[in-house]
């Protein structure tokens, strides 16, 4: 199996891998909220769980969707229970 790197090298080449990285980067940069909220979805800092095994995969993609998101970024697996376990507010 590839790694992730090898499959973004794969599908974008080097040069527009920087790039792909760069937009990650970008979009989410100041962005703490949208980052904690993707975190949260993506089970970044919690066990999956399902009923069904189907229900379980579906929570693992979402894990997969993080964990790419997050090494596009530059993020290490120590910023990810900071991120999902942000300031809650009411307001």
């Amino acid at each position: 199996m590839q790694t992730l790197p090898e499959i973004v090298l794969a599908l974008w080449g080097r040069k527009r891998a920087a790039q792909v990285a760069d937009e990650y980067r970008n979009a989410l940069m100041g962005r703490d909220l949208l980052t904690r909220d993707l975190a949260m979805f993506c089970n970044a800092a919690a066990p999956l769980t399902g009923l069904t095994e189907f229900d379980r995969g579906v929570e693992e993609g979402k894990r997969r969707v993080w964990l790419h998101v997050t090494r596009m970024c530059g993020l290490k697996p120590t910023d990810f229970v900071t991120i999902a376990d942000g300031a809650r507010s009411d307001d």
